[in-house]
């Protein structure tokens, strides 16, 4: 079978997509890289450089180069979330297949356009990078729900720390704080949270039953440079800094979840989700809220009533060799080529447009 040939496009020379995506692109037979698109053609030539992508693997400055090359089967996109609908438009016009990071579109009205462009022109495989749900963390309490171990499932409440924006920001998140951009605490940390609390309980929340909360507690930041040295003291911010969210699922579980900026008292875990059953009570604790990249010291624990025992519960990877930003990613990859296990767990662009409803409700509820 002859490889998967990638259009890349944003492929910086830091950030998100040299870690979490080029780790198994390049040692995968599946997948070959065969065109990157960044601002300019100069800066596509620098990165393929830089990354030693094969001879040949053409350099374009325009998403619409990208759209326009035949060789091209798979998009992939890794620019910020405002550049989104731009980038991967003429590509769904073209009928390729696309994986764009979340969120989809900077609001709701530009993830339903794409949406829209997606089942237009026939695209067969448009996916989103939501990809906790891909995560044996995930599966694994999949199946102790699945398995009885707490009995039935009564509620579930999750608890974190963003970790990010609790005082100062540095150059690189100050795009975080300004709303219209479109990716900010609520959408990028509490929205990669809601979406796998809801895969993890079998079941999306009813919309109608969401009753939100949205604060801008600290509506000034200081700006530090890479040495901690602060280079402006009060930069402002327009985004929500503390959020929280009550609902029921479709099947019925009430689910809480609330988070705030900064990082967590001392000693505690930023990350504490708890699922509590009639049997037992699931414990999943780690020192943040991004189980889509992962941390070396998340865990489960057990609490069994009836034997008034904790246990903690063995998660196996089998992407351990990779690093953990590339790990979730690359079950992506696997579904994409429809691995048994992966191809169900992928996020549609319909799954991603459902929880851009979801951020878009808790706006409404908050103006």
């Amino acid at each position: 079978m002859a490889p998967i040939k990638v259009g890349f496009i944003g492929l910086s020379k830091s950030g998100w997509a040299p870690g979490a995506h080029l780790p198994f692109l390049q040692q995968s037979e599946q997948y070959q890289i065969v065109a990157v698109q960044n601002s300019s053609v100069a800066s596509a030539k620098e990165a393929i450089q830089l990354y030693k992508l094969p001879e040949g693997t053409k350099a374009y400055g325009d998403p619409q180069d990208i759209a326009n090359d035949p060789n091209i089967d798979l998009v992939v996109c890794s620019v910020r979330v405002d550049r989104h609908h731009a980038a991967i438009a003429p590509s769904l016009k073209a009928g390729k297949d696309v994986y764009v990071e979340w969120p989809l579109g900077k609001s709701l009205a530009d993830a339903e356009d794409l949406l829209k462009l997606k089942n237009e022109h026939g695209v067969k495989k448009a996916v989103v990078g939501l990809q906790a749900r891909q995560a044996p963390i995930i599966s694994k309490i999949k199946e102790l729900i699945g398995n009885g171990a707490i009995g039935d499932v009564l509620s579930s409440t999750w608890s974190a720390c963003a970790i990010h924006l609790g005082s100062q920001v540095t150059s690189g998140m100050l795009y975080f704080m300004t709303k219209d951009i479109g990716g900010n605490l609520l959408t990028i940390h509490f929205g990669h949270g809601v979406d796998y609390v809801q895969n993890a309980l079998g079941s999306y929340f009813e919309l109608d039953s969401v009753r939100s909360l949205l604060a801008i507690r600290q509506p000034f930041l200081k700006l530090v440079d890479d040495s901690g040295k602060v280079v402006n003291d009060k930069v402002p911010k327009d985004t929500h800094d503390t959020m929280g969210l009550s609902a029921f699922t479709k099947s019925g579980i009430p689910v809480t979840l609330t988070m705030r900026s900064g990082t967590p008292y001392k000693g505690t875990s930023a990350l504490d989700w708890r699922i509590y059953g009639t049997k037992g009570e699931i414990r999943i604790t780690a020192s943040g809220p991004f189980i889509q990249i992962g941390y070396p010291d998340q865990k489960i624990e057990v609490h069994d009533f009836a034997k008034d025992e904790v246990k903690e519960i063995e998660v196996k990877d089998e992407w351990e060799d990779l690093a953990m930003p590339a790990r979730n990613v690359t079950r992506v990859y696997e579904g994409l080529l429809g691995k048994e296990g992966n191809v169900d767990l992928l996020c549609s662009f319909e799954d991603a447009v459902e929880r851009h409803r979801l951020c878009e409700k808790m706006y409404e509820q908050n103006p």
